[in-house]
């Protein structure tokens, strides 16, 4: 949970401080393609540490988890050009 408010108070500040729209689809593909190699690499040690069977759960774990992170990064960016409007008027 805590992860998560740091995320999206993250994107606030990044949506803040930069100007401009910024641009969230490329954004949100750059953080999915992140997820899947990290879930792929933290499923690969699992394997080895864990079974085979803790290979897929890791990997959509992770593949999820980080998914979740990007989302509320992206929703942070979205209040952070509305304050930076807002403010900066």
């Amino acid at each position: 949970m805590a992860l998560d408010v740091l995320a999206f108070i993250a994107g606030i500040l990044y949506g803040y401080v930069n100007s401009g729209k910024e641009a969230r689809g490329k954004m949100l593909r750059k953080g999915l393609k992140i997820g899947v190699i990290v879930g792929i690499v933290f499923a690969v040690l699992s394997m080895f540490i864990g079974g085979f069977m803790a290979f897929g759960t890791t990997l959509i774990g992770s593949i999820i988890g980080i998914g979740f992170l990007t989302l509320m990064f992206v929703a942070g960016t979205v209040i952070g050009d509305w304050l930076e409007v807002k403010i900066k008027k």
